[in-house]
């Protein structure tokens, strides 16, 4: 790789936890963010926007240097991180559940693995199930880094040291995709907090029952057991008590026959329709929402959305 080449990475949303997989379970959708590197050895490592904007956070909270200088340190420990100029394009939104925060640190990692592979070709990459390992390690947990790299539903967990293992499949198409994401910021961090330090054995073997139904899901299509999937009782109860309009929203849901889970620790939320009632019922939909959001003075997105499939895209030009 020669200082003007120019490295695209495309990282699509991710919906985490999908009901009761908390940590382990995640989709990739069809909205992204990109990553324009291009090495520079006089640069200080600059970040910019693409539309011309100013960068929507602090330097400080560069999630993709910080994972780009982490896989020097992991896999390429004795070597300084050659610098670079990086212009981003963001669609997916701050804090809202969609995994931003992922797509960086993906971003960040795979840039690290260019550089690697075309600058230091005497040391051995690692192995894809190390490579998923450590940028899931970055968050701590697969259930954003997994889909966002592998793209389709993803079904990961550390299965021992230094080694994530993962099942991946496509999502059925019998069922349409909804994002709803009302403009409210929602910390991770800050969303764990509100979770009880211990479960009760009912609750535990409840959602396991409900990770089980995920799989029959993919065999039968049937939204029945597209709706059973969904249920949780480790995290979803806790954190949408805590987001006010989406108890809303999910009375509406409920009423309608539709089904619905948090992504992440929220604030977006995923609503699923048997797909053959769009026709019937997604306009009513939008503007059912419309008049909940208009009583709250809430400002929000609705938008029709599709797994990804094809995960983390890298272009060198």
């Amino acid at each position: 790789m020669s200082l003007n080449k120019r490295v695209s990475i495309r990282v699509p949303g991710t919906a985490a936890n999908l009901g009761p997989g908390f940590d382990i379970l995640g989709m990739a959708l069809n909205l992204y963010n990109e990553f324009e590197f291009i090495l520079n050895d006089t640069s200080n490592f600059n970040l910019s926007m693409r539309n011309g904007h100013s960068v929507p956070f602090e330097a400080k909270d560069d999630l993709t240097l910080h994972s780009y200088k982490q896989y020097f340190q992991i896999f390429l420990n004795s070597i300084e991180p050659p610098t670079y100029d990086c212009k981003m394009n963001l669609e997916l939104p701050m804090k809202g559940g969609l995994g931003s925060s992922a797509s960086a640190v993906v971003a960040g990692f795979c840039f690290a693995r260019e550089v690697h592979k075309a600058l230091f070709k005497e040391i051995a990459l690692p192995s894809v199930g190390r490579f998923l390992y450590e940028l899931a390690m970055q968050e701590g947990h697969p259930d954003n880094t997994s889909p966002a790299y592998l793209g389709g539903y993803v079904l990961s967990y550390f299965d021992r040291k230094d080694h994530l293992s993962y099942y991946q499949k496509r999502f059925p198409q019998s069922a349409a995709v909804y994002i709803f994401t009302p403009h409210l910021e929602v910390s991770t961090h800050e969303s764990r907090k509100v979770l009880p330090k211990s479960y009760s054995t009912e609750d535990v073997i409840f959602n396991m029952t409900r990770i089980a139904t995920w799989i029959q899901y993919f065999d039968t299509r049937r939204f029945s057991d597209l709706k059973l999937a969904l249920q949780d009782r480790i995290h979803t109860p806790y954190r949408i008590h805590a987001i006010e309009p989406l108890q809303e929203i999910i009375r509406l849901v409920e009423k309608k026959q539709m089904a619905y889970c948090l992504s992440g620790s929220g604030p977006t939320l995923l609503i699923f329709m048997e797909r053959k009632k769009v026709s019937q019922l997604e306009k009513s939909l939008f503007i059912e929402i419309s008049e909940i959001m208009k009583s709250l003075n809430t400002d929000y997105i609705l938008r029709r959305a599709k797994s990804d499939n094809i995960g983390t895209t890298i272009k060198i030009k």
